[in-house]
């Protein structure tokens, strides 16, 4: 007998194990408040194994609750010490097969429950392929894989219904933007000359393995100046200076609607893991992206199946290609080509054109809405 019906408000329990680079608990965070903000969903409980890691990017977490409510979502402390858990909401969303506690899943049954995984983000062809299949469980259930992707036979890509709004907003508010520059201690005579235009903002978000001293040897011999803005923790390799027309400053953390406004003014934005690749599409601004490093160079297949969903310039791919290869040389000569007038204009052509073809498709959020449906309207 079908208990759930498709009319019915939606109930969710989203299920995130934080790893490592905050990704995780990234993509989870932004999910769980789009999620709670439809007209259809009646209530969301995000479930978080390390509140500790979560304030870095949400402050307003309390890492001694195990219970609290915070931008509309209930936050929810799940941890080898808890043992009461309440009965499981109709649809469970486990991100990138973390495995919730046992006692939420062990009563999940197909009359009752859509149990999805989540899983990471690729543009691999064999994708589409797996996008909504079952897997039958131990317990009898069904667990359906659920992939984000770049094609519409995938579950789209995480993006707020006004995010493009905003963002087209914002690269023309230049009193929000200072703003934003004055929390991130960007000193006055800088602010000045990015308003003018006599200066240009690049952001630099990467992995420790990336050959970022590509980037002073080619943007200080450019003929305007480029203050490139680099997290305290990243790059540490990179020194904070001045050289030429260079110079590099170290920004605090910031939370998740600082970083795309990051993204919305800079003129190259050099990016790393999946949530960010995805904001960085947004922003419509040139992009650098690096996957996480994979065995046996796994993740470079994984970045030409990315670069082959949209048009780049051809030394745009080859920097990709060199950058997440470390390779400092073959970084330095396509950087330098990237960045040569016609070049960088058919970069920042297509990187607009590839924002404006992706947000025709239907977000993440609304995808797994209409999956829950669908089940739970067939079954």
């Amino acid at each position: 007998m079908n208990t759930v019906t498709a009319s019915q408000p939606i109930s969710i329990d989203l299920f995130c194990r934080v790893i490592d680079n905050l990704g995780d608990i990234g993509v989870c965070w932004r999910l769980a408040r789009q999620l709670a903000a439809q007209a259809e969903v009646a209530q969301l409980r995000l479930w978080v194994d390390d509140l500790h890691s979560f304030t870095r990017i949400q402050a307003d977490v309390r890492c001694d609750l195990q219970s609290q409510h915070v931008q509309g979502v209930q936050i929810e402390h799940w941890h080898p010490d808890r043992h009461a858990y309440p009965p499981p909401y109709p649809f469970i969303i486990e991100a990138f097969a973390c495995e919730p506690p046992e006692p939420m899943t062990r009563p999940l049954n197909d009359a009752e429950h859509v149990w999805i995984n989540l899983d990471y983000l690729s543009a691999e062809p064999w994708v589409q392929g797996c996008h909504g299949l079952p897997s039958p469980q131990a317990n009898g259930a069904k667990k359906y894989f659920f992939f984000p992707g770049f094609i519409p036979q995938t579950g789209g890509l995480l993006r707020e219904a006004d995010l493009l709004t905003r963002r087209d907003a914002f690269q023309q508010d230049d009193q929000a933007y200072q703003a934003m520059l004055n929390r991130l201690g960007v000193a006055q005579e800088h602010i000045q000359a990015l308003l003018k235009g006599e200066m240009q903002q690049m952001f630099l978000f990467c992995y420790p393995d990336a050959p970022v001293l590509t980037l002073p040897e080619v943007l200080s011999k450019l003929e305007q100046k480029t203050l490139l803005l680099v997290p305290e923790s990243v790059a540490l390799r990179i020194p904070e200076l001045a050289q030429g027309q260079l110079l590099i400053q170290r920004i605090p953390a910031v939370d998740q609607a600082d970083f795309d406004a990051l993204l919305w003014r800079s003129a190259l934005n050099i990016v790393r893991g999946e949530d960010s690749l995805v904001r960085a599409i947004w922003a419509g601004q040139p992009m650098l992206w690096q996957p996480y490093v994979q065995e046996e160079q796994a993740h470079l297949d994984k970045l030409q199946a990315w670069l082959d969903t949209g048009t780049l310039p051809e030394a745009a791919q080859a920097l990709h290609l060199a950058w997440s290869s470390a390779d400092q040389a073959g970084s330095t000569a396509a950087l330098a080509r990237c960045l040569e007038p016609q070049v960088l204009h058919l970069w920042q052509q297509e990187a607009r054109a590839y924002s404006a073809k992706l947000a025709e498709q239907a977000d993440l959020a609304s995808s797994l809405l209409s999956f829950y449906t669908q089940v739970a309207r067939n079954r």
